[in-house]
């Protein structure tokens, strides 16, 4: 029997050989003859049949003065094992049975409990459960201390199956962030490809990791691995910027031919069918290869350099685990496909980056030519707005000179041409000449007075007929009672409106003045909020209206000019004596 002797030092025992045994019982074998096998074992190589199940034995010693924590530690197993120590069961490595879990890919840590091991001599049997795979046997085993061997056992999980799950779940999330940007840009094709090619590879990935694999699962491994070199031939040409539609039929033929045969041929041919196509795909290798190497090369890129140097890496890992699963490489040698992915996701992100950082650069330039448009285009507005100002300001002055004129010849000129008719013929005596000339000199100053800028401000215009025409009142014994308050302002305040609101407030003073007999005016201001208007009213104490129908030619212009303003015009007769007129204005602009 094979023995190990512990030693009073932290050192890690490896144990090279081992006695075996193949029955067909659970039980430890009694009086069987053992033949001894170095480690690690393969059943392969040793042309076992996988049925029944493999006995290993060998001895550690203990000197039974040592308190440190021992434990066992076994890179590989094909596929469970059960652990005797000293002929009572020790420990498993997963379920047992018909349905038995997977863990063919999983390290072995088993710590022996303190009191369990006796002094002198201990015998470990270890039985091994082939499960029908094609593989199977056992790696080397290592004793010793327990705080080293887990640092060892550790480091080996990750490497076995952490890292493979990690790396497998990021090519998950990429590969569907890669359809997206499919689904969303049809035309970009190079991601439709690599989100299918990492989804794929997920469903190859999930065997290194997954101790419960489905049926259906398990059919997929060997068809995954022929559609990832598929879908990765397609998506290098696409990144590359080519196509050889001939070479991807080929490659497409040859991955449904080979799933169809997976699925309808026998089980007892499946292994022969799984080593045909691996060793077909590895005869592939080198043409897809030689096929991206010239595509990369017609447009030469670093990111196109990178991409091939990564299907380069990932060709050579899935040689490397071809050879590693037909145990030319060694019993317990990584799978190292897994990590050939993480160079094919930094290519596609350095692809994205330079799209995302090309975009960039084409919305900085156009963003750039559009600020040069429009900063022309902004000019010639400029331009074009200076023109159009000063053709209406030339239109404005045209129309304001056209309007004096009319103001003029139908004022001032009337008045002037029919006293100059009337005083040739002498009928008018000198009274009459002066009221006439008068009159003349008040429209012209009223013409005047409404080309004052007023800023929208009534009182201002209110103002200026004050300070005109307040002499005359004093010359004719009226006092003027100014009552006015704050209004706000009316945006309609245009010369021709002041000019329409002067005539109707100097029309109710001529009025008063000729015919009232008054001897004091009040002219006040308000507000009318809830008519949302203004009222200017002029108030006398002379006789008042000789009707309560008032008519005339200058009240009827009054009350013109009053709606034209879209105002109104009141005048009332007052109890005892006197005349109110009231005019509203409107406070919002005139439309």
């Amino acid at each position: 029997m094979p023995l190990v002797t512990d030693i009073n030092t932290p050192a890690v025992i490896e144990i090279l050989e081992a006695d075996f045994a193949k029955v067909e019982t659970l039980a430890p074998p009694q009086n069987l003859v053992w033949q001894k096998v170095a480690l690690p074992d393969s059943w392969r190589q040793m042309q076992r049949k996988r049925q029944g199940y493999g006995w290993y034995r060998f001895t550690v010693q203990h000197n039974g003065d040592d308190n440190r924590s021992r434990a066992f530690y076994i890179p590989r197993i094909t596929n469970n094992i059960e652990l005797f120590l000293n002929g009572s069961p020790f420990i498993v490595s997963g379920r047992l049975g018909p349905n038995p879990e997977k863990s063919w890919n999983f390290a072995q840590y088993y710590e022996i409990p303190r009191g369990l091991m006796h002094k002198g001599n201990n015998e470990i049997l270890v039985r091994l459960h082939p499960d029908g795979y094609p593989r199977a046997g056992l790696s080397r085993v290592y004793f010793g201390d327990s705080a080293d061997l887990g640092n060892r056992y550790r480091l080996r999980r990750f490497a076995q199956t952490g890292a493979p799950t990690f790396i497998t779940g990021l090519t998950g999330l990429v590969g569907l962030f890669a359809l997206a940007i499919w689904a969303k840009r049809r035309a970009e094709t190079v991601f439709g490809f690599f989100g299918l090619m990492s989804l794929v590879a997920v469903v190859r990935l999930v065997h290194y990791f997954l101790r419960e694999v489905p049926d259906w699962l398990a059919l997929l491994a060997v068809p995954s691995i022929c559609w990832v070199t598929v879908l990765q031939m397609q998506f290098a040409l696409r990144f590359a910027g080519t196509r050889l539609p001939r070479f991807e039929k080929i490659l497409v033929a040859f991955a449904i031919m080979a799933t169809i045969a997976l699925f309808v041929l026998p089980w007892k041919w499946y292994a022969s069918a799984t080593m045909t196509i691996y060793a077909g795909l590895a005869l592939l290798s080198p043409v897809i290869l030689y096929v991206l190497g010239r595509a990369t090369m017609r447009k030469p890129s670093a990111e196109n350099l990178f991409m091939y140097l990564a299907i380069v890496v990932n060709v050579a890992l899935g040689v490397h685990d071809f050879l590693n699963y037909q145990e030319l490489l060694g019993f317990d040698r990584l799978y190292l496909m897994p990590f050939g992915l993480p160079l094919m996701l930094l290519a596609v992100a350095a692809l994205l980056v330079k799209r995302f950082v090309n975009t960039l650069s084409s919305y900085e330039q156009l963003n750039l030519e559009l600020a040069g448009r429009v900063a022309q285009r902004e000019a010639e507005l400029g331009v074009s707005y200076e023109r159009a100002r000063s053709l209406d300001q030339q239109r404005a002055t045209a129309e304001e000179r056209q309007r004096l004129m009319r103001d003029m010849h139908d004022g001032i000129g009337s008045h002037l041409m029919s006293t100059l008719a009337l005083a040739r013929v002498s009928s008018l005596s000198q009274h009459q000449m002066e009221e006439t000339l008068t009159d003349c000199i008040d429209e012209l100053k009223l013409t005047i007075d409404s080309l004052e800028s007023v800023e929208s401000d009534l009182l201002v215009v209110l103002g200026n007929l004050r300070y005109r025409l307040e002499p005359r009142l004093q010359a004719a014994g009226i006092s003027l009672e100014w009552a006015v308050s704050d209004l706000p302002p009316l945006a309609y305040l245009d010369p021709q409106n002041v000019r329409s609101v002067l005539r109707i407030i100097q029309e109710a003073f001529t009025n008063t003045l000729k015919h009232a007999h008054a001897n004091r005016i009040t002219l006040s201001t308000g507000v009318d909020f809830a008519n949302a208007r203004v009222f200017v009213r002029v108030t006398d104490d002379g006789v008042g209206l000789n009707s309560s129908k008032p008519s005339g030619r200058g009240l009827d212009n009054m009350k013109n000019r009053a709606i034209k303003l879209h105002g109104e015009l009141e005048i009332v007769s007052l109890k005892g004596g006197g005349t109110c007129v009231n005019l509203y204005l409107p406070l919002a602009k005139l439309v």
